[in-house]
């Protein structure tokens, strides 16, 4: 009996080393110029706004594809950890930003998402976390755990004009062209909404599939997103 207590508790001990010896995903890219918008906010010439991440969304749907499409479920996806700024200058009208989703907290197929987004099939709660496991693999969240988006010139988006953004995904770079509807509030806010569609396959993510792709998810993704961001005192 003893023996035995001894090689439990050495098995024990010896998983819990390997737990703490695991490396943590980092809180943020390791190119985040976060520095960059907290020094701007130290000049008077500046106004820096920082994302609410209690009040901003991106809503991702996800279409079902395949000879047996209807055996599968069209998919919410969410994030609701938006972390970014935005910096206008007063005198010369610059505006950059700068914005990271990390992957591991994207929310599927929430319930009340569902609803909202009107979709016709229920999946069961177990579903749901294989269709995240089951994302987060096929995008390799783990060795590139961030989405990105950058713009260094977004001052056309202030007078309604398509912005140029560089938009980060599975370590893919690309440039897109986006309708930005900005507008800044009386209470020193500034709300970002908007729609885009994205090709899975332009990033180098290839569409998930199962049984030789006769149930599949198909390569556009339809995104939404209402981004509220707060001036920095």
């Amino acid at each position: 009996m003893t023996f035995r207590l001894i090689a439990l508790s050495a098995l024990f001990l010896s998983a819990c080393a390997v737990q703490q010896e695991s490396p943590e995903s980092p809180a943020q890219p390791a190119d985040f110029p976060e520095a960059l918008y907290l020094q701007a906010a130290a000049d008077t010439q500046n106004r820096v706004y920082r994302a609410d991440r209690k009040l901003s969304q991106i809503l991702i749907r996800a279409y079902r594809g395949g000879i047996l499409t209807l055996l599968g479920h069209e998919h919410i996806v969410a994030s609701q950890d938006v972390h970014g700024y935005i910096l206008l200058n007063k005198t010369t009208g610059l505006c950059q930003t700068d914005l990271f989703v990390p992957l591991a907290k994207l929310n599927v197929d929430d319930p009340q998402l569902r609803t909202e987004a009107e979709l016709q099939t229920t999946p069961s709660l177990s579903s749901s976390d294989n269709t995240k496991k089951n994302m987060l693999e096929n995008i390799d969240a783990t060795s590139s755990p961030f989405a990105q988006l950058h713009s260094s010139d977004c001052s056309a988006a202030l007078s309604g004009k398509e912005t140029k953004v560089l938009l980060t995904i599975h370590g893919v770079k690309q440039e897109r062209q986006l309708a930005i509807n900005l507008q800044q509030t009386d209470d020193n806010q500034l709300i970002v909404s908007g729609k885009l569609s994205i090709l899975q396959t332009e990033f180098g993510i290839e569409p998930f599939s199962v049984f030789n792709g006769l149930i599949q998810v198909e390569d556009k993704l339809d995104l939404t997103y209402k981004l509220v961001f707060t001036e920095l005192n």
